[in-house]
Formats: structure tokens, C-alpha cells, sequence
């Protein structure tokens, strides 16, 4: 009623609906995206009568006779303690025009900024754009950037593999991008306006310019005056129009991580990969071989495929004709027990009953446990902070630890030069957690290869639990304690706990890389001083195809075994295996398997004795056999006989046989004699 001007009605059946109000809105095509579409659409002038401070003024869209009056201008439309001097203005005019049919308070929603949580205004702004549907110089077969994203997807290793996909609907969706920002801070897009408003905008003017920035920083642009900043950037050869101003906006802070790739990969000999030597050229365009200066790896959240990941392929793309990583990796965010995102903003804010930071759980646990935590979890997913489960990561990485103290302690007075055993040498069981431990090394390396750090937790952390505590470490602790010092048997198992001891902290390195260090640095005779600068060498065994089976054998007979035992030491037959005697009833193919491997099968029992006895197979048996799978031996559990000897703790017949040593057996008697 105030601005003389006829406003028509239009069709906005798109985002309009009669569900609410009366169906009839105000369109503004300079203050919001439906508005700006439909202004488009019937071609009405993109009007945003506000300036940058967010107050009334007249624009070039329209005649100043229909646009507002000049009383109106400079009015801020922003609020200040609840009140509008822009509202009260045209409230105003309106009372003064009778124009002004029902007053009264509103309280809605208003949009605010995500970051800094202030009220913001949509405006229509003049922007710089990237074109995704043009072809850059250099592209083959004359494919648009678009394209070229799009084929150049299936050269990336996507880890998870659902990242490609995630990839390439970003790409194919998304509009041209706006590089441009209307802020106070940040990198300047380096343009000028002659007097007509037109802007001049030329390589060699940008290169000029990237110099100067080079040299002073980006705020060179802001604090020199437009003179002398021309006057730096000017091409000596210039035809063109003078400036009458300077561009004041700044570049997408997704330009600056976007092009990573130029400026810290290309430009630092360092971080050059061995594979191509610097300075060569590919074929195709002349570019510099993309494998000398690409990055191994990106690795960000779940967002960054429309964010970093999107804008460094596209921008490596155009500017290097590749993409700048050979693997992208993407994991999910740290959410709390209600499956929320853990924000900064929410931390400031109070928001946590504890703090949700690393210092206050390295503080609590240690920056190891906290590591080997975050390496427990699934990343490809959202990662829950718990500290339940933080607390059994702990109880895990104790076992751990253990193991290693365990193999540590009993290398005291091991020289691997001097001590060490050929692995011709070395005794079945030290071959057998050797072969399990090799086993073990290829699928942690493979599970590093793949970036499956929860895997090599729980293979790690199992192998700890079940191979060497349940079984090795307890088994050879007899070997280890009572032999003599020198014996081939306790150096044999020396030599393999050097083995596991050094192989661990190597596999452990990159998820304990202080435990491992810690304890690298108690191995004897080691020359390195720490483990961060040994090499990777596999410390496995491989043992024959019949190897392996006999100690497949063996322990599903132990598995036959220890539940009789265990049923013997709740009816009160026994109290340790070692005070039990094993009878074991076999046929004939069997027991001659059994009595071959006697020796080994009683040190994997644990059992001070022995026996195995040929039976004969009914037809019945063996046809059970045929149908279930063997039920042999058959397991009786009696008392040991002869008596305890007080030093190994085996139940002996020749204990007191050594009139020295009353009470002790003669294999200790011999292990002492030998010291």
C-alpha cells in the first residue's frame, strides 16, 4: 500500500496449501528458495531491499519510485530485545495509509545459525559458481566434470564398500557449486569490478594475487587499498577495463581442505610415494603421474561425501586431472547412550552430566586401554561411548598384558645368540603355539590391510586368552620352572616365548604403541630401542600337513580328557590334574597313535600319569563310529600313584629316590644336580 507498484497474483501450488492461513502468501524472491523459484518461474525481479547489515535500502532491481519510501530506509530488521525497527516502521506506514486492518503479537519459529545459534536472513546474493555439467581442459572424450567424478569412482577403494554408492548419488544430485561467501574472515576469491559492475577475473590476476597471499597471508586483500592492491596483481600487458572496486567475498572454506591435494601433496617432496620418481609425466593430458603425490588414504565421518571427500575429487579433478586418494574410509560418529551425536557445542553448553572428552578418559584409563578401545569398536557404524564397555576393552587389554609380562619374566636369563634353538630343534608343543602364532600374524596383517582394527582386537586379545594363557603359558610352566636351566626343552620354549614375546609387540604396535614399547624395551639382547623402529618380519612356523594333524589329534583328545578330569575333582577323586593318573582305551590304530605321542599328550593333559590301553572294537562300536564320529578313548581318571614331589609338584614313584633330596622326584633331583 506504501510502495507504488501493482503486485499480481501467482500460482504456488508447489509449496503453498490451504491447510493452513487463508492460501494467499507474500512471495519475495529475494528472501527464500520457494520464492526465488517462482520468481524465476513468471519473471519477477530477484528484489532484497537489505543490506549487509541487515537494514532497509533501495537496489537497481526495481525503479526507486516503487520501491520503499526513503523514511523506511536504514531500519534494521533484525530484533533487538524483542523488538523490530523495520516492523515498527511499516507498521506505521500502514496506520498512516488506513491500510492497517488487525495488529497483534506472533511468537514462531525463525531460523538461527547451526553454528553460532544467532537469528540469520535468507538474501539473494550475486555468488560465484563451479559449473559440475562443463568440460574441464583436459578431459577425455569431452566429459563434464559430472562425468568425470562419476567414472573416475571405480579407481577408489571405498571402505566400506557403501561409500561409493553414497559417492556417487551426492555427485549425480547435486547443483553447481557455489563457491562464494559473504563473511568477515576467510580466503578471497580475488576479483575486481570495472565501473559497470562487471567483474574482471583473469588467471593471470589470480595467480598474481595467490603470490601475494603467499607472501602476507590471505588479509593482504582486506588491508590494502584497492590501488595499491591493483597495482600488485595488475598483468603488465593489461587491455582490459580499471577497477572501480574489489570482490569482498570469500572463497567456501570447502575450496580450502578441498584443494589439500595441490597444496600439501603436490608440494611436498616429502610425502612424495616411492612408487614413481618425482617429476614424472603420465601419458594422457601430461599431468604428473597421479601415484608420485597421491594421498594412500582420506578418512573422515559419514558426512563428508557431500562435504570433503566430494570437493577434494572434484577439485583434484579439474586441477589435476585425478582423484587425489587411492582409498576413502569413512567411519561413524561418537554418540552417547541415547544414540546421540557427542558435539562440541553440546559440551560447552553443559550439556553431559560427565565431560565427553579423550583427556578425561586417558585420565581415567590410560591412553593405551582408551586406544585399544576405540580399536575394538566397528567404526563403520556409530561408535556408543560406554564406559561399561570400556571397562571390558580393560579387562582384555590386562590379559594382554599378562601374556607379556608372562613371556617376559621367563626370558631372564635367555641370549638368543647364544640360547636359541633351531626350529628343526625345538619341541612339538613350542612348534605348535609357534605354527598357531604364524596363523595368527596373517590374519592380523590381513585385517590391518583392510583397515579392520576390530578384528585384529579380537584375534589379538583371543589368541592372549585362550593359545597362550589357557593352554601354552600353563602347560610349559613345568618345563620352564623345574628343568635345569640349560636344558634343551626350557630353551626350546625360550626360544619360542622370544619369538612370541617380540612378534606381539609388533602386532601390537600400532594399537599399544606405548605398551609395546614398554615392553619392547625388557627384551633381551635387542639392539632397536623401541619397537616403532623395528620392521615387520613374520616370526611364525609353518608345520607339515602331518604335523598339524597330530596336534589336531591331540588336543581333541584333551578335549575328551578334561571334562573327566573335572568330574573327578568334584566327586573328590583328585584335587589338580596333576594328581590324577589317565587311562585312555583305545583300538589298536589309536592307541598305537597315542602311545607314539605319549610323552607330548601327558604334558598336554597336565597329568602325572599316563596310560593307554589297546581294546578291541565291537561291530556295534565302530558302527557308532561310522554314523556319529569317534567316541574314542574311552577316559578313566584314578588317583596318581607314588607320592607328591614337593618341588614339581608331579606325583612320582621315585620320590626319595635321591637319598640328598628325600623330597623331591629323580627328574629334580637331576635339574638340580645339573646347576
Amino acid at each position: 500500500p506504501f510502495c507504488n507498484r501493482t503486485g499480481r497474483l501467482h500460482p504456488g501450488d508447489t509449496f503453498v496449501d490451504n491447510s493452513t492461513g487463508t492460501g494467499f502468501v507474500h512471495i519475495a524472491p529475494g528472501h527464500g528458495l520457494e520464492d526465488y523459484m517462482l520468481g524465476c518461474q513468471v519473471g519477477l525481479p530477484i528484489y532484497s531491499p537489505v543490506n549487509d547489515e541487515g537494514c532497509f535500502t533501495h537496489t537497481d532491481d526495481l525503479p526507486v519510485s516503487q520501491q520503499m519510501p526513503t523514511d523506511m530506509l536504514g531500519k534494521s530488521i533484525l530484533e533487538k530485545h524483542g523488538k523490530s525497527e523495520a516492523n515498527a516502521v511499516v507498521l506505521h506506514a500502514l496506520r498512516v495509509h488506513r491500510a492497517l486492518a488487525h495488529q497483534e503479537n506472533y511468537h514462531h519459529s525463525y531460523p538461527h545459525c547451526w553454528r553460532s545459534k544467532t537469528p540469520v536472513i535468507f538474501r539473494a546474493m550475486n555468488q560465484w559458481f563451479i559449473k559440475i555439467d562443463h568440460c574441464p581442459p583436459g578431459a577425455p572424450a569431452g566429459m563434464t566434470l559430472r562425468e568425470l567424478a562419476l567414472a573416475t569412482l571405480d579407481q577408489i577403494t571405498w571402505i566400506p564398500a557403501w561409500g561409493r554408492n553414497r559417492m556417487e548419488a551426492a555427485v549425480k544430485a547435486r547443483p553447481d557449486w557455489c563457491i562464494s561467501r559473504q563473511r568477515s574472515w576467510g580466503v578471497p576469491i580475488p576479483a575486481f569490478c570495472d565501473a559497470q559492475g562487471m567483474p574482471i577475473l583473469e588467471a593471470r590476476i589470480v595467480r598474481k594475487a595467490a603470490d601475494l597471499v603467499e607472501q602476507h597471508g590471505a588479509n593482504v586483500w582486506f588491508d590494502k587499498p584497492l590501488a595499491e592492491l591493483w597495482a600488485a596483481v595488475r598483468p603488465e600487458d593489461w587491455t582490459g577495463p580499471e577497477p572501480a572496486a574489489k570482490s569482498s567475498d570469500t572463497l567456501d572454506v570447502w575450496i580450502d581442505s578441498g584443494s589439500s591435494s595441490r597444496s600439501v601433496l603436490m608440494r611436498r617432496a616429502e610425502l612424495r610415494q616411492g612408487r614413481t620418481p618425482a617429476g614424472a609425466r603420465s601419458a594422457p593430458g601430461g599431468k604428473a603421474d597421479p601415484r608420485a603425490w597421491q594421498a594412500n588414504m582420506y578418512l573422515e565421518g559419514s558426512d563428508q561425501h557431500r562435504g570433503w571427500f566430494q570437493s577434494s575429487l572434484l577439485l583434484s579433478l579439474a586441477g589435476n586431472g585425478a582423484p587425489p586418494f587411492q582409498t576413502v574410509l569413512t567411519h561413524g560418529f561418537m554418540v552417547d547412550a541415547e544414540r546421540e551425536k557427542i558435539s562440541k557445542s553440546k559440551q560447552g553448553q553443559g550439556g553431559y552430566e560427565k565431560p565427553q572428552t579423550a583427556e578425561v578418559y586417558i585420565r581415567k584409563w590410560g591412553a593405551d586401554i582408551v586406544r585399544l578401545w576405540i580399536a575394538s569398536q566397528d567404526y563403520r557404524g556409530d561408535v556408543v561411548v560406554s564406559e561399561e564397555r570400556i571397562n571390558k576393552v580393560a579387562e582384555s587389554y590386562r590379559g594382554i598384558r599378562n601374556a607379556l609380562r608372562y613371556q617376559l619374566s621367563n626370558l631372564y636369563d635367555f641370549d638368543p645368540g647364544r640360547d636359541a634353538v633351531a626350529e628343526a630343534q625345538l619341541t612339538g608343543l613350542d612348534r605348535w603355539i609357534l605354527h598357531a602364532f604364524g596363523q595368527l600374524e596373517a590374519e592380523v596383517i590381513r585385517a590391518y590391510d583392510q583397515y579392520e582394527f576390530h578384528t585384529v582386537y579380537q584375534r589379538i586379545s583371543q589368541f592372549a586368552a585362550v593359545e597362550l594363557s589357557a593352554i601354552f603359558h600353563d602347560l610349559v610352566k613345568d618345563r620352564l620352572y623345574t628343568d635345569a636351566a640349560n636344558s634343551p626343552r626350557r630353551r626350546s620354549t625360550q626360544t619360542a616365548l622370544y619369538r612370541l614375546v617380540t612378534g606381539l609387540c609388533r602386532l601390537l604396535a600400532p594399537l599399544l604403541p606405548f605398551t609395546a614399547d614398554e615392553a619392547w624395551e625388557m627384551v633381551p639382547c635387542l639392539v632397536l630401542e623401541s619397537v616403532h623402529l623395528a620392521e615387520w618380519q613374520p616370526g611364525g612356523l609353518t608345520m607339515s600337513e602331518k604335523e598339524r594333524d597330530t596336534w589336531k589329534r591331540l588336543f581333541a583328545v584333551r578335549d575328551r580328557v578334561l571334562p573327566a578330569l573335572e568330574q573327578a575333582r568334584q566327586e573328590k577323586a583328585i584335587g589338580k590334574a596333576l594328581e590324577a593318573r589317565v587311562v585312555l582305551e583305545a583300538p589298536s590304530g589309536l592307541a598305537e597313535f597315542l602311545m607314539e605321542n605319549r610323552a607330548a599328550l601327558r604334558e598336554v593333559l597336565n597329568v602325572s600319569g599316563l596310560e593307554v590301553q589297546c581294546v578291541a572294537e565291537t561291530p556295534v562300536e565302530a558302527q557308532k563310529d561310522l554314523a556319529t564320529g569317534t567316541h574314542w578313548p574311552r577316559v578313566r581318571v584314578a588317583k596318581a600313584e607314588g607320592q607328591k614331589c614337593e618341588r614339581c609338584w608331579h606325583w612320582e614313584a621315585d620320590v626319595g629316590a635321591v637319598a640328598e633330596h628325600p623330597t623331591i622326584c629323580g627328574r629334580c633331583a637331576r635339574a638340580i644336580g645339573a646347576v
